[in-house]
């Protein structure tokens, strides 16, 4: 076999992680598998991924920014980044890619050279998609490492086409992890002491920095609680993850991600008032359109505007009766 044909060969029997484990001696797994994340985190980087709570100190390389789209700016993953398109049905723009190599810089979307489906790890997703400045070094790691070049468009479609599976399979793995954790049936709502398993479409959490679940019954005790923590425990907690249920699929979905439905006066909640969360604003402003109340993002929700004339007595309030 010639050089050229072997350096062929070579290339065409590592395009996936699957050939590696069928022919190990074809590469070098140092080369392939760079730290990713980072153990320990990196202090030098700063921000956390809306869509999925991770942190960049520890997911750096594949960090993107873009214009802030629906309040927000930055995501951990080109899965997280189709997650926000489809969740908001806007396209950001002004888009920054991490290279991946190199944590420190970021370049614009159209200027990258991307690697789909080496045997490097992923962020969010099995296919991993590694980001390179020039395409010279994109070739030589394809050639050591396995995958196909590729340009952003066609990364974000390949993201965009694996998203609801992927999600599936993200919520399982959170579940598993502890990452999210579903309420027990003798858990109580810290807010109005109401028992969260009972009602699985107004469950709602807050997981602390150090770990632990605090359960709420409904968004209008999450948002109660959010206003003011003194009202209902001794010491207060920093939120590192908040997880609400979708209204529509019954799912798990990042507080901090979801669109919210407040003000509606023909639905109501295990608490009355709610502010009811969807995984798309297409799905929230359906639903307000049907049910009255405005659409809006997380940012835009506080208790006082879930529940009219709220004053932080620490009590919960009652829909309307007749």
């Amino acid at each position: 076999m010639t050089p050229l044909n072997r350096r062929r060969f070579l290339k065409t029997i590592t395009l996936t992680p699957i050939s590696l484990s069928l022919f190990p001696g074809s590469v070098n797994a140092m080369d392939c598998k760079i730290e990713h994340p980072f153990m320990p985190p990196q202090k030098q980087y700063h921000g956390q991924c809306p869509v999925c709570g991770m942190v960049r100190p520890m997911w750096a390389r594949t960090w993107i920014r873009f214009d802030p789209c629906q309040g927000v700016g930055q995501v951990c993953s080109f899965h997280c980044l189709a997650d926000w398109i489809m969740k908001t049905g806007q396209s950001p723009t002004n888009i920054l890619l991490t290279v991946y190599h190199s944590p420190e810089r970021m370049i614009p979307a159209d200027k990258a050279v991307i690697v789909l489906g080496s045997a490097a790890a992923g962020t969010m997703s099995p296919i991993s998609k590694i980001v390179f400045d020039e395409r010279v070094k994109a070739i030589e790691f394809a050639e050591h490492c396995g995958g196909d070049l590729i340009d952003f468009p066609k990364a974000l479609e390949t993201a965009k086409l694996s998203l609801v599976k992927e999600n599936k399979m993200i919520t399982s793995r959170r579940l598993k992890k502890g990452k999210i954790v579903e309420p027990a049936k003798t858990d109580e709502c810290p807010v109005c002491n109401m028992f969260p398993a009972r009602y699985p479409y107004g469950k709602c959490q807050i997981q602390t920095q150090k770990g632990k679940a605090i359960h709420f019954c409904s968004t209008q005790c999450l948002f109660a609680f959010m206003g003011k923590q003194s009202l209902y425990i001794d010491t207060p907690v920093i939120p590192f993850l908040i997880w609400v249920v979708d209204q529509n699929s019954g799912m798990w979905i990042s507080g901090p991600a979801a669109f919210y439905v407040i003000g509606s006066s023909k639905v109501f909640g295990p608490m009355g008032y709610e502010a009811f969360p969807f995984n798309s604003m297409k799905d929230a402003v359906q639903f307000a359109a049907e049910n009255g109340g405005n659409a809006v993002d997380y940012k835009a929700v506080a208790i006082e505007k879930i529940v009219p004339k709220w004053r932080y007595q620490g009590k919960p309030s009652e829909p309307p009766r007749d």
